[in-house]
């Protein structure tokens, strides 16, 4: 019930901005899907969590602010240390070459401008939703690494229906298997820190990253070869991301366990 009331609001608020500012992503568009997401998939979680399950909102992995702080930072950096090395890599041996026209100025207010917009459209509703709400309830009843394939399972399907609606059929495979791996990750993430902020800041860096330099939307830069570029980061930083968290977050993880009996 849960993810088909996230398609609703998903699909609901993207055909709705669709009507009013046409099918191409405007910065308009942009902000008024982030706006409405937020303004429905945050309640949602609330009224379910509070209200149905009647337990408090701090178990779906919502640490105090500090703490909350310093597990973004680290979500950050499982995807920007593995994806800037590879990067790095294949553009010192020249297999990929990137051309930016963007003053510094414009670089840096397009960059602000998306971490915004994908923490309030993406990361954080989905997290919350995910890796927060079905994660734990899952976790309650199983083993919490059967919970993250359980959660990557429905977070793909809510993904790719989501692309199919919008592009078409042919976008099936590639999505639902980025869907999927995507939310094994960051599910893997969420075991290891034990919150949805180091999920969350995997997902910012991975979408702003991608959103910045593959479209044209916000900033005048463009790749020469995306499928290496892709390669290089985003596989590269979802195949080591596991990694560099257990090195960011040091100590024993509960892998068996149902998060209920601990």
């Amino acid at each position: 019930m849960t993810v088909l009331g996230c398609l609703a609001i998903w699909v609901s608020v993207t055909h709705l901005t669709a009507l009013w500012w046409g099918d191409e992503m405007t910065l308009g568009r942009h902000v008024a899907n982030a706006v409405g997401v937020l303004l429905l998939a945050v309640p949602m979680v609330v009224v379910l969590r509070r209200l149905i399950d009647r337990r408090p909102l701090a178990t779906l992995g919502l640490p105090g602010w500090s703490t909350a702080l310093t597990d973004l930072v680290r979500g950050m950096l499982t995807w920007v240390l593995p994806a800037g090395i590879g990067l790095a890599a294949v553009v010192l041996f020249g297999w990929v070459e990137i051309r930016v026209d963007a003053a510094p100025g414009e670089l840096l207010g397009a960059v602000l401008l998306l971490i915004l917009l994908v923490f309030v459209f993406e990361a954080f509703p989905e997290e919350l939703i995910f890796r927060g709400y079905i994660y734990r309830n899952l976790a309650d009843v199983m083993a919490p690494w059967v919970a993250v394939v359980v959660q990557a399972l429905l977070f793909s399907a809510f993904g790719t229906v989501l692309w199919v609606i919008t592009a078409g059929w042919g976008v099936l495979l590639e999505r639902s298997v980025m869907f999927f791996a995507m939310a094994v990750v960051v599910g893997l993430l969420r075991v290891m820190s034990g919150s949805i902020w180091g999920p969350i800041g995997f997902h910012l860096a991975f979408q702003v990253t991608m959103q910045l330099v593959l479209s044209s939307h916000y900033a005048a830069i463009e790749v020469d070869d995306e499928a290496i570029f892709t390669l290089a980061t985003a596989v590269l930083a979802f195949c080591a991301a596991t990694t560099v968290a257990a090195l960011l977050w040091r100590g024993p993880v509960n892998w068996s366990t149902p998060e209920w009996a601990t």
